[in-house]
């Protein structure tokens, strides 16, 4: 088990809100990464400094504070904090915080702590919620109010009637437009759900045209009220897609980032749209009455361009559908940006994740290898269990098998460095013992020491014929398990202590022989922990599968083994599962 100051550490690294330390001069002393992504700034990089100098637009408001709970000695809890910071300039973000004072053991000051939560997103949804509130009530109000001017006209009475329930049926459809469009994460799943809202509630034809890197526009969703017409739509956007320099539509918008409506499209602006004399023709035979192209836009950037385009419906757009475009774009760019923002995120994580792990597994003569990995949670966050299996020298293989403390970019930092300096290590035969010891060294050297460790079983092969000989090593893992031929399952504990924690770490080596048919199974401990029963219960479930797949293709084995983890909490594991399988000829 790790030290309890080990364990602080890792919490302290770990936690999903901002934790911080000042000393008595109002220094940085410590900050976890989440408080140090939240500032723009390295946790390295905080240490020594003040807050004025890490966050200039928020540190002398809460330097104040600060001050104020030196002198007091109480705590100030749940205050929201608004501003600025490096990590993203221009924008204003929103926490709560909580900060209250530290002491020593014999009642002295120390510094002050903190507690940081962003809520940011619930504060604009807030926002958003309050905004469709005010413009209900405003709508109520102005219907209401034409209600009383026309008590002695019945006809005005019905217009000012009719105004009010067309002002609840916008207010309704941007309510169940926003949720709609906000299901998913997925990018282009949103931008579809975007131009469909649209169809046929407020135009034929919708397309939303976006601005790649580079300044290239393209157009990513088309929807038509037919849907039988969205080939032709899409044959459209490809064939004769927006041009930068055109003065009407979608380049025009972007450039002056202002809503454009042609409440009636005449045969002269069907001659400006036009790249030629066929795409004239073929605009003629659209019959397009009306348009409105609407800037995407966040409060950081413009996206691109929300177009809608009124044709068989005979409609023509006036300034309330202008109002209506405008505000289901403003709600449909903070979907757009988060699913992308989302996206692009997944797809750091997952080629990150696969860096992390061997492309294919290699051929050892005289055995079989098969591994299994799933990463547990968002598929945002970067798993910390890893595997390996290389050649090393003079005919030997290493298998190896490790759990980095915490997720994200640090753990995967920590999980590069460990398997490419066992990798080395192996490189000059070193013993599993000797090449353990020189992980741990590196982990210390790191600027965060302390706060990052893992556990690694690693183990040394040598096949021969019909068996191999093994040499394994424990550092503060989980026990291999050794399955014999008739299915008999033991476990070989090795003592160990974690890789990276202490400066002088214990590492033991044990000789295992694997006879004809005999298979070693190294695993994570996503693989037995299991929800809603006591520790050991995964350990004898495990066992039981092993034992009842004994002498199955290995493939099968860890298949079986992979699928009891996964089943046994309820399809949705707490932990990263690593599952790696050796096993001799039989």
């Amino acid at each position: 088990m790790p030290s309890n100051a080990a364990l602080l550490d890792t919490l302290f690294a770990n936690a999903p809100v901002g934790l911080a330390f000042w000393d008595t001069d109002l220094r940085f002393r410590r900050v976890n990464a989440t408080l140090a992504a939240i500032n723009g700034r390295s946790a390295e990089d905080h240490v020594g400094r003040t807050l004025h100098e890490v966050v200039p637009e928020l540190g002398d408001t809460v330097a104040c504070w600060f001050r104020e709970i030196l002198a007091t000695g109480r705590p100030l809890l749940n205050v929201e904090v608004s501003g600025e910071t490096p990590a993203r300039p221009g924008v204003t973000r929103h926490w709560l915080a909580s900060y209250y004072p530290v002491t020593g053991q014999d009642g002295e000051t120390l510094g002050i702590g903190a507690v940081v939560l962003e809520v940011t997103a619930q504060r604009a949804a807030e926002e958003e919620r309050l905004k469709l509130a005010r413009e209900a009530l405003t709508s109520r109000a102005v219907a209401e109010a034409a209600l009383v001017r026309a008590e002695s006209s019945q006809e005005e009475a019905e217009a000012a009637r009719g105004a009010a329930e067309a002002a609840g049926r916008r207010m309704e459809f941007l309510a169940g437009a926003s949720a709609r469009m906000s299901a998913s994460m997925d990018y282009e799943t949103t931008l579809r759900a975007v131009v469909r809202e649209a169809v046929p509630a407020i135009a034929d034809w919708s397309a939303i045209t976006m601005v790649e890197p580079g300044g290239r526009l393209s157009t990513l969703a088309v929807a038509h009220a037919v849907p039988s017409l969205e080939a032709l739509a899409w044959e459209f956007s490809e064939r004769y897609p927006p041009r930068a320099g055109d003065e009407v539509g979608v380049p025009r918008v972007l450039r002056t980032g202002r809503t454009e409506l042609i409440a009636e499209i005449t045969p002269d602006v069907l001659a400006a749209i036009a790249h030629d004399d066929e795409h004239l023709r073929l605009l003629s035979t659209l019959g397009l009455h009306s348009s409105l192209v609407v800037p995407l836009r966040t409060p950081e950037r413009l996206l691109g361009a929300f177009t809608l385009i009124a044709a068989e419906s005979g409609r023509r757009f006036d300034d309330a559908d202008v109002a209506l475009a405008e505000a289901l774009a403003s709600r449909a760019a903070l979907a757009v940006e988060n699913a992308r923002l989302y996206t692009e995120r997944s797809h750091i994580a997952q080629t990150l994740q696969r860096s992390l792990l061997p492309d294919r597994l290699p051929e050892i003569p005289g055995m079989e290898v098969a591994a299994h990995y799933r990463a547990a949670g968002d598929q945002n966050e970067v798993g910390g269990d890893f595997y390996d299996v290389f050649p090393s020298r003079d005919g030997a293989w290493t298998a190896l098998i490790g759990d980095v403390s915490g997720k994200g970019p640090e753990a995967a930092a920590i999980t590069s460095l460990s398997r490419h300096t066992l990798r080395a290590a192996a490189l000059r035969d070193g013993t599993p013992v000797e090449n353990l010891n020189l992980l741990n060294d590196a982990l210390l050297t790191q600027a965060d020491s302390g706060m990052r460790f893992c556990t690694v079983l690693y183990a040394r092969l040598c096949p021969g014929a019909n068996e191999a000989l093994l040499t394994l090593s424990n550092g503060g893992h989980l026990p291999a398990l050794l399955v014999r031929a008739g299915g008999a399952v033991e476990e070989i504990a090795i003592p160990g202590t974690l890789v990276g924690a202490l400066r002088e770490p214990r590492f033991e080596e044990r000789d295992v022989r694997l006879g004809p048919g005999e298979l070693l199974l190294l695993y994570t401990d996503g693989v037995v922990e299991l929800r809603g029963e006591d520790a050991t219960a995964g350990e004898r479930r495990l066992r039981e599968v092993l034992a009842t797949h004994a002498g199955k293709p290995i493939a099968t084995v860890v298949e079986a083994v992979a699928r009891m983890a996964v089943e046994r909490q309820g399809g949705e594991p707490r932990d990263d599962i690593a599952i790696l399988a050796l096993r001799t000829a039989p």
